[in-house]
């Protein structure tokens, strides 16, 4: 090495060019360091930017606790319940646990939380609204005899409950392989929203054994659990062709298709690294299958996370006419009822779907590291679903899908888990609510 340096200066000397040469390695030396010191001592400082950030908001962070529990106190529970999503929008079990209390009349007050400045959703007009994380928002929660939420919503907000009100979880998913955060992570902020969770929850909805089992080791260990169903799944029971179609039309006017067309849904999970799995099929190549073995005519649709609809935006605005966005269609289940066919890795939405009895498919993405950093409840080939490493072998599994082995190994997977749906959740949780208001 030092020999050809040597060998290098010694032709550049000769050459006449030894100052200019030498002068630019002095500079690309002086600036490497400079550099080096540069993003050293800016991270330190963003380092030390953020502790100092994070130790002056915790007394504000007591302040708003204490507030909160004042409020709370001074504010007395009447007939109200509040429903909270982790969306933010008319969605999931609490939309429609909220329907079937209008449709039953109860006379409750009954408060939806939004975190838009005007509500935008399809809403009942029986519905009073509440803006997310406000002081109204604080003083309707404490007013309210019953609280409806799908995830730790009231937990992670340190919102005092008091003896009196109760808390009702039914989270968002069923059934799903994918473990819960409460059996993965196991960092103290976890753990102290494991017990925050076991104090303010009074009551888990559940819809079958395995999910009850789940409940219990993921954040509420002693928690009262019921097994009512999950109302939002009550929709694949429904027999009003008249309203399935009204479905189907809203669904086919968002996506800006036609209502003939048969939709194929690609929805996969979360993942706490960088999301690019909507990258992962070949689209033509999945339409082409889809024709041949089911025939008609056939849209993609591609639904991201919650978590990505501003991504969504950006990742998915070059698509063929045949590919859709749902990524920004509020409710899963509606979309879900007027799906034909669907595939996801491993998210827990096709552990609804399931109970529609059409066609579901896994596509394993980046499986051995999901495995690691999340893991599964139990294997992934005790699923119904015929499952494929890549779009080549998901347009394989398509067109040797075969109906009547996966209808027989739908009702032996929903019995081995002890599954009880039956499409009268909705009206069991109303039933459950009344009971606790007359408490």
């Amino acid at each position: 090495m030092i020999s050809r340096i040597g060998n290098t200066l010694a032709s550049k000397m000769v050459e006449g060019r030894f100052l200019c040469y030498l002068f630019r390695l002095l500079y690309k030396l002086i600036t490497g360091i400079i550099t080096l010191v540069y993003k050293i001592v800016t991270s330190v400082l963003k380092l030390v930017l953020n502790l100092a950030c994070k130790i002056l908001s915790y007394p504000d962070k007591v302040i708003a606790v204490l507030a909160r529990r004042v409020l709370a106190k001074r504010t007395p529970v009447k007939n109200q319940v509040m429903f909270l999503t982790f969306q933010g929008d008319y969605t999931c079990n609490p939309k429609y646990i909220a329907e079937e209390l209008i449709k039953a009349d109860t006379g409750a007050r009954l408060v939806w939380d939004v975190k838009t400045a005007i509500p935008h959703s399809d809403y009942p007009i029986e519905l009073q609204f509440v803006r997310h994380n406000s002081y109204e928002f604080f003083k309707e929660l404490a007013a309210s005899k019953v609280i409806v939420e799908n995830t730790n919503i009231v937990e992670r907000l340190y919102a005092y409950k008091k003896k009196d009100q109760d808390l009702l979880q039914t989270w968002h998913g069923s059934l799903g392989i994918k473990r819960l955060d409460g059996d993965v992570v196991m960092g103290f902020s976890w753990k102290r929203l494991a017990k925050k969770c076991q104090k303010s929850v009074d009551l888990l909805l559940s819809n079958s054994d395995f999910e009850t089992e789940v409940f219990r080791t993921a954040y509420w260990k002693d928690v009262p659990s019921v097994q009512v169903g999950h109302a939002r799944n009550d929709i694949f029971f429904m027999k009003d062709e008249e309203k399935i179609a009204k479905i189907r039309k809203k669904v086919c006017r968002f996506l800006n298709i036609d209502e003939s067309r048969q939709i194929f849904l690609f929805a996969p999970t979360h993942r706490d690294d960088v999301d690019e799995s909507y990258e992962a099929l070949d689209y033509s190549l999945i339409k082409k299958a889809l024709e041949e073995r089911f025939g008609g005519k056939w849209q993609i649709v591609i639904r991201l996370h919650n978590r990505l609809k501003k991504e969504s935006k950006l990742w998915l605005n070059d698509l063929p006419s045949y590919v859709s966005d749902a990524t920004l269609y509020e409710d899963m289940q509606e979309l879900l009822l007027v799906t034909d066919v669907g595939v996801t890795d491993y998210s827990s939405w096709i552990f609804d779907y399931v109970l529609s009895r059409k066609p579901g498919f896994i596509i394993e993405l980046g499986l051995e590291d999901f495995k690691e950093s999340r893991g599964f409840y139990y294997p992934i080939e005790t699923t119904p679903f015929p499952i494929a490493k890549d779009s080549e072998e998901l347009a394989e599994r398509i067109r040797a899908f075969d109906n009547d082995k996966y209808l027989k190994d739908v009702d032996r997977f929903l019995e081995e888990r002890g599954c009880m749906e039956d499409g009268q959740a909705s009206k069991r949780i109303a039933e459950k609510i009344n009971e606790l208001m007359k408490q």
